[in-house]
């Protein structure tokens, strides 16, 4: 009796090509743009004018050198700087990017508690920015739900 090599078994009991092997679809660079671009808007949203202080605006650098209950708001740029990289690698980053899009809700919550709903008459048109873009981040969808199936 003729053995097969394990190598030969593997391939001829396996023909679904793996997920990496797959030619993305157009749905998958969509969404891999609009990710990009999501990331990048947020990440340049930081240094955008996020709230009025006392007849000026701040930008979020402001409010992270500033603010000392507010030191948290430095991960904004860090965490949208990482998913923008890994979006643009072609790795996956459903976990990272939807981290960076959450960022500017706790923000936005964490301002609402301290604030109350006077906290909206503050935000500037970078606040707004930073939300909408995170809120974009959070609800494309992953990659692993746009493959196609063979």
């Amino acid at each position: 009796m003729e053995q097969i090599p394990l190598q030969e078994q593997i391939q001829t009991s396996n023909n679904d090509p793996s997920p990496a092997d797959r030619p993305p679809n157009r749905a998958t660079n969509t969404y891999r743009n609009i990710t990009s671009a999501a990331a990048a808007v947020l990440l340049a949203s930081f240094f955008a004018p996020w709230a009025t202080f006392l007849g000026g605006n701040i930008s979020g650098l402001d409010i992270q050198k500033n603010f000392e209950s507010y030191k948290f708001v430095w991960l904004v740029p860090a965490i949208a700087g990482v998913a923008l990289v890994l979006n643009m690698a072609g790795l996956r980053t459903a976990t990272v990017r939807r981290a960076a899009g959450g960022v500017p809700v706790a923000i936005l919550i964490y301002s609402l508690n301290k604030f109350g709903s006077d906290f909206f008459q503050l935000m500037a048109w970078g606040g707004w920015l930073a939300l909408a873009a995170g809120i974009v981040l959070i609800v494309v969808p992953a990659d692993a739900k746009l493959q196609p199936k063979v």
